[in-house]
């Protein structure tokens, strides 16, 4: 009996210390499992961390008429109009950019032109990543092994697709990770906005194929507008109107140089003239012609009034409170055409509140994009990781 017992009690302890073992063996289980989460976890901080040294930071603002690219450390290092050319016997591109551009209506037949881009939206990412590698690799010297974030400004019209197209295009010219960012938030910060103000505060943001508007307001847009007019709208309006009135044919470059020379919203007094050559249409016979700044003005007032048409909706559609903030704050205008002579001008006459040109109206976007870069502790939220 006093075995029986005996054993009882030593069924007893051993029964016991298996069941020590179990709740031992799961601590350390558990306590094995938590060390190893945070060995990842420091071994993913330390790996971004490498990258963020070793790496390689780009803002990128691919436009209808330029590319721009901001490399962290050495600033813009490339504008480039957003077209490059292909020789599709050797398939291998044979000119980007100013090079491309210069082959408009002059290259051989077997060469192609691509234009990736067009009102603010991508329409090839293939070619458009292709021209986009093209523009890194012919701005500094890359070293593949490198990791590459690429941040891009996005229109505040692109549709998801469009998106997608862009970040296609980014991972196709070499990105390992890609963000994105609105257009708009980009010009204003790189305008100099404050964007985090509670006062709202309106700009618009004339690129080379949209027009955007956006009104802000504590670090957020509080309403949007856009249209598919920009710069290249007003290049085409000339090219109508001249063969429409003179029978006139002639490239949109040299329409584009007319705008920079010619180009006023009300034409100044006295007039200003400039000798143009184009193709006589029908006949093939070269013609030349004087045009003044006043016929300019009249061939790009319709896109104008169509942006201005904009503008004067965002004030109706606007409360009283941010119309009263816009007392107190200028419209800014950002973007290559915003520079058009006489254009501020109009807007404040049409709207009745005071108007000016941003800093960097050019590239604003794009600084915008490397400062929201830079800080992310202060602007992630307006990042997008794709």
């Amino acid at each position: 009996m006093d075995q029986d017992h005996t054993a009882s009690e030593s069924g007893d302890l051993i029964v016991n210390f298996e069941a020590l073992e179990k709740i031992i063996n799961g601590s350390a289980s558990k306590r094995w499992s938590k060390n190893l989460n945070g060995g990842i976890d420091r071994l993913g901080r330390a790996i971004e961390a490498f990258r963020g040294v070793s790496g390689t930071e780009l803002a990128v603002d691919m436009g209808t008429s330029n590319t721009r690219l901001h490399l962290r450390g050495r600033g813009i290092i490339s504008d480039e109009p957003s077209l490059f050319a292909t020789d599709p016997a050797v398939e291998k591109p044979v000119a980007a950019g100013s090079k491309a551009r210069s082959l408009i209506g002059r290259s051989p037949h077997y060469v192609s032109l691509h234009k990736p881009v067009n009102e603010g939206a991508i329409s090839d990412s293939e070619s458009a990543g292709l021209m986009l590698r093209l523009f890194i690799e012919n701005s500094w010297k890359t070293n593949s092994s490198r990791w590459l974030r690429m941040a891009l400004s996005s229109s505040i019209c692109a549709t998801k697709l469009e998106r997608r197209a862009l970040v296609e295009a980014a991972t196709k010219a070499g990105a390992n990770k890609v963000f994105l960012a609105s257009s708009i938030m980009a010009a204003a910060i790189g305008s100099g906005y404050k964007i985090d103000s509670p006062r709202a505060q309106m700009l618009i943001l004339i690129g080379g194929g949209v027009t955007e508007l956006g009104i802000v307001a504590l670090g957020h847009v509080i309403y949007s507008d856009s249209t598919r007019i920009g710069g290249e709208t007003l290049d085409s309006a000339i090219c109508d109107y001249l063969l429409r009135r003179y029978n006139l044919e002639i490239t949109m470059e040299l329409a584009e140089d007319i705008k920079k020379k010619l180009g006023y919203v009300e034409a100044p007094v006295p007039e200003e003239k400039m000798r143009i050559t184009g193709r006589e249409a029908g006949k093939g016979g070269i013609k030349s012609l004087d045009i003044s700044s006043s016929e300019i003005s009249m061939a790009i007032d319709e896109p104008i009034n169509s942006i201005v048409e904009m503008i004067q909706e965002a004030m109706e559609n606007s409360s009283p409170a941010v119309l009263s903030d816009l007392e107190h704050f200028p419209i800014v205008l950002s973007g290559g055409s915003s520079r058009l002579p006489g254009l501020p001008e109009l807007i404040s006459k049409m709207t009745g509140f005071r108007v000016i040109i941003g800093a960097n109206p050019i590239h604003g976007v794009v600084r915008g994009l490397s400062i929201i870069r830079d800080n992310p502790k202060e602007y992630a939220y307006l990042l997008s990781q794709a």
